[in-house]
């Protein structure tokens, strides 16, 4: 896995073995999601929910995020993202944090420009997991998005996904069984 612009262009990246259940985002995903995002990370403060490999919030570093919190629960992938990041010489932007993103999420600090959740799509026994909608209404709850910041959700195709309440889904973009939702707080004067 290596990094696909910005300062550390090309560099390689570890990610924790596929027995550990972590599915690093596909390199075209992470492509599509920065070239959307472009305009918006300059200095961004970045969460990075469900961290799993760190992919997603280390390209927000490379590409020019102030700062990027990594959150996950396991702590072999935080291990793994502490050394990408000390090999890389980003440890002093980053701050990470053990924690189940489906649980109260107070204690992670913010708020936030951009917030990214990469959950897993399902169990070790291949039931369905939806965590988009309740993770989502606990960085409400927790009050860690900054006015105009923006929410991506990326999911399974089938997992159902719906604003809750004092959130908008602006935009949706699909890849094959995945797919990136965006959302914002209220209701936006005009689309993004």
């Amino acid at each position: 896995m290596r990094i696909i612009g910005g300062q550390a262009k090309r560099r390689s990246l570890k990610a924790p073995s596929a027995a550990q259940g972590v599915r690093p985002i596909l390199a075209r995903i992470r492509k599509s999601l920065f070239d959307i995002l472009r305009l918006r990370l300059a200095d961004a403060q970045w969460l990075d929910l469900y961290a799993g490999s760190g992919a997603v919030g280390i390209e927000a570093l490379s590409r020019g995020a102030a700062s990027v919190t990594f959150v996950d629960r396991n702590s072999l992938c935080l291990n793994i993202i502490r050394r990408n990041l000390q090999t890389l010489g980003m440890i002093n932007r980053a701050q990470l944090i053990r924690a189940d993103a489906t649980q109260a999420l107070f204690s992670v600090g913010g708020p936030f420009d951009l917030i990214f959740m990469g959950p897993p799509y399902h169990d070790a026994k291949w039931n369905a997991l939806h965590f988009t909608v309740p993770t989502l209404k606990n960085i409400g709850h927790a009050k860690l998005l900054k006015e105009g910041g923006w929410v991506i959700g990326q999911h399974h195709k089938k997992e159902p996904v719906a604003a809750p309440e004092g959130w908008t889904l602006f935009r949706q973009e699909s890849y094959g069984d995945t797919i990136l939702s965006f959302f914002m707080r209220g209701r936006p004067l005009a689309v993004p």
